[in-house]
């Protein structure tokens, strides 16, 4: 009976371990084949662009934003980059307002991928826009565009939030108080020498 036992486990096994090779095998091949589906499913709308894994919903990975500054001037130049991707291959980046308007977009020289020129829009993108002229704090969003699956056709953004404190300017004009300018005098006035 026990060898009986033992016998039946090691075709179970063997089935098991098989099983995983072949899995194993189509899984490597699978990976392999993305170049391969940007060529059968994308390259009739982009011809004239290089193969772009990263252009596809499954390797863009988890997106991020993050902005260079902790707040900003009115009007002053705020700049958003927008990581992720853990392929390589060309994208679109997007940058919209507080009010989803498109304020800064990262592109081909046409509008699509990259024209085949070589100098590729990718991961990180950096996108630019003037900081809101209203004080406070506005939510943007920076977004990925490109393929829902890899079967190409339809295409969607993936949106992050990015936070935008806006501070009102430091005015320079004393105040009632304070003289127009300071002179030695008045300096040794405010320490009581």
């Amino acid at each position: 009976m026990l060898r009986m036992l033992t016998m039946f486990t090691m075709r179970q096994l063997i089935f098991c371990a098989a099983i995983a090779l072949l899995t194993g095998g189509m899984m490597i091949s699978d990976a392999l084949a993305y170049p391969s589906l940007f060529t059968a499913r994308c390259a009739s709308c982009h011809s004239d662009d290089t193969t772009s894994c990263n252009g596809c919903h499954r390797h863009r990975g988890s997106l991020s934003a993050s902005i260079d500054q902790d707040a900003y001037a009115p009007g002053s130049l705020v700049t958003v980059t927008l990581n992720g991707g853990d392929q390589a291959g060309w994208i679109r980046g997007l940058l919209y307002d507080s009010s989803d308007v498109e304020i800064d977009r990262a592109t081909g020289p046409t509008g699509t991928g990259d024209d085949g020129l070589g100098n590729p829009v990718t991961f990180p993108v950096t996108l630019q826009a003037a900081a809101p002229d209203e004080p406070g704090i506005h939510v943007w969003e920076a977004a990925w565009y490109g393929s829902v699956n890899a079967g190409g056709g339809d295409h969607i953004e993936q949106r992050v939030p990015v936070t935008i404190m806006v501070q009102d300017i430091i005015s320079a004009v004393p105040g009632e108080d304070e003289p127009e300018f300071l002179t030695w005098s008045h300096i040794k006035a405010e320490f009581g020498e």
